[in-house]
């Protein structure tokens, strides 16, 4: 199964952020691609731009005559309409995961693994990869510097990809090098428990030829070394160490050294706010070194990186009146969102804005975020975006929502939400105080970006 056999792939989901790169894949192959989602979005036009068919309605009728596979996601509920034409025509059927699993073997594959950190991680590396050597990357976010999602080289032997352990995707793909940045329990609706996650990480890095892993992970197997910031709480990271050090922070810019077992290099800057994305910027560093970018490469390219869309992206700045857009869905990338922003903004007074992602992640990991989401000092809960789930009885955003009783918490839909901010908005000018808002969340929260933005714009600052 490779791009040899597969001619004419029908993507089953083909808008989400990880099959529309792999769609992107087969068209610049000169393969025929198709697919079905239910919405058009940017990613199915920019799809149909190149020559995929896409259509939107579930309709066995309109699967093209031809298509040779079939690549899902699991989001794609048994239920599809299109699922029984599928089944008779006998076609061959593949996951998402599988086929990245193929295409990775043909690469000498870099492939970033953790529950928060590996879009960030991934698109940072695929940028020093591609500003200097060059390479392939099929990533899980959006990033303005690489043009989207995926990056084609041509030439280059090098692929860069994340490794989600949703589904246990991450076992399709047996890396060159690999990094882990965290593994915090999540996906317990898929794994039962946090043990049973972690030893599908295991096999992940057993898998890897070459792995590191964060500081403060304590592993039952030796890595090639382990990454982290000097001076955490968990710094003594040992001999085998990469990891950043003289940090300082001047006009919302980190400065700080690096070293690690291939270089030594001082004086680089990164503009991405928290102290997480320094240590995602020293696993992305160690692992371009490892392919052979040189560290005069690295110092050039590193302040230039703007980031990921929606990981702390800024929608909005003024005098007084700030506004981020963020993807954490899980207690500690909230923590760690928050942290960021409070080194930044230090005198403003955080106003959030999140959207539960999932009922079982709500259900399983409530009393967490009631503890992450307490650290803000307004919160307002969107009801929760259910995916791929059915709703769960008595599991909504009040699990969340009363077990916080610190700050005050309202609740809001997404078609009401902007009501809300204008309530910010009216509290921050009669309290003269600086605001900061934030929404957060990895559903179609996202969506009230632009018309929050033009709330703003109207509202001003003190």
């Amino acid at each position: 199964m490779d791009r040899l056999t597969i001619t004419y792939p029908y993507f089953l989901g083909i808008g989400g952020i990880g099959m529309s790169a792999l769609a992107c894949h087969y068209l610049h192959a000169g393969c025929k691609v198709a697919g079905y989602d239910r919405i058009s979005t940017p990613l199915t036009r920019k799809l149909e731009a190149m020559g995929a068919e896409i259509h939107y309605t579930e309709s066995p009728g309109l699967i093209p005559a031809g298509i040779d596979a079939v690549v899902y996601t699991p989001a794609v509920p048994s239920t599809h309409a299109e699922w029984a034409e599928i089944k008779r025509r006998e076609l061959p059927v593949y996951k998402r995961a599988q086929v990245l699993g193929m295409l990775s073997r043909q690469y000498k594959t870099l492939a970033v693994a953790g529950t928060h950190g590996k879009t960030t991680t991934s698109a940072l590396l695929a940028y020093l990869l591609h500003g200097s050597i060059g390479c392939k990357a099929i990533l899980g976010g959006i990033v303005p510097d690489l043009g989207g999602n995926y990056l084609h080289d041509e030439k280059s032997s090098y692929l860069v990809t994340e490794a989600d352990e949703y589904d246990r995707s991450f076992l399709q793909l047996h890396p060159w090098f690999s990094a882990v940045t965290a593994w915090d329990a999540d996906h317990l609706d898929i794994y039962g428990n946090v043990e049973s996650m972690r030893e599908a990480y295991l096999q992940f890095m057993r898998q890897s030829e070459h792995f590191i892993a964060e500081c403060s992970l304590q592993l039952p197997l030796q890595p090639d070394y382990v990454y982290g910031i000097q001076n955490q709480a968990h710094a003594d990271c040992g001999t085998k160490a990469a990891f950043a050090y003289n940090l300082q922070v001047k006009d919302c810019c980190y400065n700080f050294d690096y070293s690690g077992p291939k270089a030594v290099i001082e004086n680089l800057n990164l503009s991405c706010p928290g102290r997480h994305n320094i240590q995602n910027a020293v696993a992305a560093v160690s692992l371009a070194l490892e392919a052979g970018v040189e560290p005069q490469e690295i110092r050039r390219l590193l302040p230039l990186f703007r980031g990921v869309c929606r990981r702390l992206e800024r929608c909005f700045s003024q005098p007084g009146l700030a506004y981020y857009d963020d993807y954490a869905h899980h207690p500690a990338e909230i923590t760690a969102s928050f942290n960021a922003l409070r080194e930044f903004y230090p005198d403003y007074r955080l106003a959030v804005m999140f959207q539960p992602h999932l009922y079982s992640r709500t259900r399983d990991l409530a009393q967490d975020f009631a503890l992450s989401l307490s650290q803000a000092d307004e919160l307002c809960l969107i009801d929760i975006y259910p995916a791929r789930e059915e709703p769960i009885a008595g599991v909504d955003t009040r699990l969340i929502g009363e077990k916080i009783t610190n700050i005050p918490v309202r609740y809001a839909n997404r078609k009401n939400a902007l009501l809300q901010v204008e309530r910010y908005l009216e509290e921050q000018k009669k309290k003269q105080e600086k605001l900061l808002l934030i929404t957060m969340g990895a559903g179609d929260i996202d969506t009230l970006v632009e018309p929050i933005v033009g709330c703003l714009q109207k509202g001003g600052a003190v």
